[in-house]
């Protein structure tokens, strides 16, 4: 079936119970940023491959939200289908809630897959939707995808305490302290990601990501994991067992939850728990709510997790010149493209000893390209790289020494005078965040307009995130810390953020740059404490696009000392013409 055709036949579906919404989110039981193919339900009933978006189809309409990240690759995968694009945060399109109120009657059946949809989405519809009824039960998509991919059967291994830098047994009496100081008497995780960051494991059950599918439920004296157990093998069973931790199948999560006594109280975070977990805790339970204990606890890096990061920074900047040089060479040749330069990169961080896998499918975007904020090339149709214009490559790869997410925009050839301009404005963005002092516990919000001063000065703007939380091998996007407009979440020491300004001219080009950086203390006086961002990333920041005359001496200043530093660390593990070019990239200017 076409993507209309699936349409069609899932509003029969709807009609036998008259129901005249159907909303299909981007979710898995475990509400996962990145999703495994099983899992792909939007994809599948919309065609659009985006990460983010929610449709919906009623009995006449198709329609398919998404952020501005996707504006112009949903444009094009939406074209030959029924589907219409509605934009997040433009004034000019409705929300989901507002839709919904506008075309199903008073009374009407608003319906979705309540095991993929989480708490926190089921609570905002059902505040909005007054006297309509919400139905919760309904998995229309399965009856529709009959080839619908197995779930992977890949075995979890076991992240050494080298590099975990804690044992699972302290990161759980901490998490009981926290249950103790509050009256929790059992504390439900949904999130994969979190439950292998807790019981250092690790797992592929989704690309980029290396967890595990899984449940887990901590009480006061046990720790319940409920996972296929076929992924584990002996070794981890064993330690597994001697952590007293009791496995059950996947699917018992709901049995656990159902037995809890009556008059307990267990706390869970409403936005990674699906509806149809919630449902099963026995109705005497007393439910608390908020963000998880362990995404808290977890993005407050300790000292392992932060040496071992600064190394995956180094074999990551060894691997991304030795690829620029060769990019550079190459695009000479016209023999390259997109997706040809996409695969080298893996190749040669496939060739360092830890290297795990991508921490996400590499952006390699030429020209216009660059101008689709997550654009990803494929063997058909990608842009043939030449000696012209401005390349944007954002890539990164998991390490057992940690997760790196980079990206530099670079000048192959002759640029136009806004090229020059935009570039400079992005780079003094950039600059902005890292000579920022901030006082302690500054909001994400306010550093995002810090960040973003320099091109709203220029009347200019970009509309994703400045910086977001990155994972120890786990998820490259991590919460709860952002750097963006609407985060309330106070940065405090040893978070992760990446800095990631950009500028984005469609049919024109893009610009990117990105570096991760931890939060340090930079002094304490009679005002209280102040934190600065403390670099992680040692890649050189191309200065031929720089129009010199936009920038002070003081961001002069930074951007020579930064890239004299990316020689000074990568040139021991370089040479030939690799050590030539970093050292003719680092030049002052």
């Amino acid at each position: 079936m076409d993507i209309n055709q699936r349409i069609e036949s899932l509003r029969k579906l709807m009609n036998d119970r008259k129901i005249e919404a159907y909303i299909i989110p981007t979710s898995d039981p475990h509400q996962s940023e990145y999703l495994g193919d099983s899992y792909k339900d939007r994809e599948f009933i919309s065609g659009f491959t985006g990460s983010a978006g929610t449709a919906v189809v009623t009995t006449d309409e198709a329609k398919l939200w998404t952020d501005s990240r996707y504006f112009l690759q949903a444009d094009k995968e939406l074209a030959n289908s029924e589907f219409e694009l509605m934009k997040i945060a433009d004034d000019n399109y409705p929300t989901i809630e507002e839709y919904l109120d506008e075309v199903v009657s008073e009374f009407g059946k608003i319906a979705f897959n309540g095991n993929v949809f989480s708490v926190k989405e089921y609570k905002k519809l059902s505040e909005s939707m007054g006297s309509r009824t919400l139905v919760s039960d309904v998995d229309y998509i399965s009856k529709l995808w009959n080839d619908r991919p197995a779930l992977p059967e890949d075995k979890v291994w076991l992240l050494d305490e080298k590099y975990a830098g804690e044992s699972a047994e302290s990161k759980i009496s901490r998490i009981r302290d926290v249950m103790d100081a509050n009256g929790y008497d059992y504390y439900f995780i949904g999130a994969v990601e979190d439950i292998c960051w807790l019981l250092n494991i690790r797992g592929n059950d989704i690309d980029y990501n290396p967890v595990v599918l899984s449940y887990c439920l901590i009480s006061k004296d046990r720790v319940y994991l409920c996972i296929d157990e076929n992924k584990l093998d002996d070794e981890v069973k064993a330690y597994l067992d001697e952590n007293n931790i009791k496995i059950h199948s996947y699917d018992y999560i709901f049995t656990l939850l159902k037995n809890i006594p009556g008059k307990n109280r267990i706390f869970l975070d409403p936005e990674r728990c699906n509806v149809a977990i919630y449902d099963a805790i026995n109705s005497n339970v007393k439910i608390s709510t908020g963000t998880n204990i362990t995404e808290n606890m977890k993005a407050i890096k300790n000292e392992t997790e932060i040496k071992n990061t600064k190394e995956a920074y180094i074999i990551d900047g060894v691997t991304l010149v030795k690829f620029f040089n060769w990019l550079e060479v190459g695009a000479s040749t016209g023999t390259l493209n997109e997706y040809v330069a996409s695969k080298k990169l893996h190749e040669l961080r496939s060739e360092n000893e830890t290297f795990i896998e991508d921490s996400f499918e590499a952006i390699v975007g030429f020209k216009d390209n660059a101008a689709i904020v997550h654009y990803e090339p494929s063997n058909i149709g990608s842009k043939t790289i030449t000696k012209e214009g401005l390349i944007l490559i954002d890539s990164g790869a998991h390490y057992l020494e940690g997760t790196t997410d980079i990206t530099r925009t670079i000048a192959l050839g002759n640029l136009k005078e806004d090229e020059k301009i935009d570039y400079t404005l992005v780079l003094k963005s950039h600059i902005a965040v890292f000579l920022t002092k901030f006082k302690n516990k500054t909001t994400g919000q306010r550093l995002d307009a810090i960040a973003k001063y320099p091109l709203w000065k220029a009347g200019k703007d970009f509309f994703h995130g400045t910086g977001h939380g990155v994972g120890y091998l786990l998820t490259v996007h991590e919460g709860p810390q952002r750097i963006a407009q609407g985060s309330d979440i106070e940065f405090k020491e040893n978070m992760f953020t990446s800095v990631e300004p950009g500028l984005y001219i469609a049919n024109s080009h893009g610009i990117r740059i990105e570096n991760q950086a931890v939060v340090k203390k930079a002094f304490e006086n009679e005002f209280g404490k102040f934190l600065e961002f403390e670099n992680l990333t040692y890649v050189p920041i191309d200065t031929r696009p720089i129009k010199t005359e936009m920038l002070t001496n003081e961001e002069i200043d930074w951007i020579n000392d930064y890239n004299k530093k990316c020689q000074e660390v990568l040139s021991p593990h370089l040479e030939g013409s690799d050590l030539e070019y970093l050292k003719e990239s680092c030049k002052e200017i």
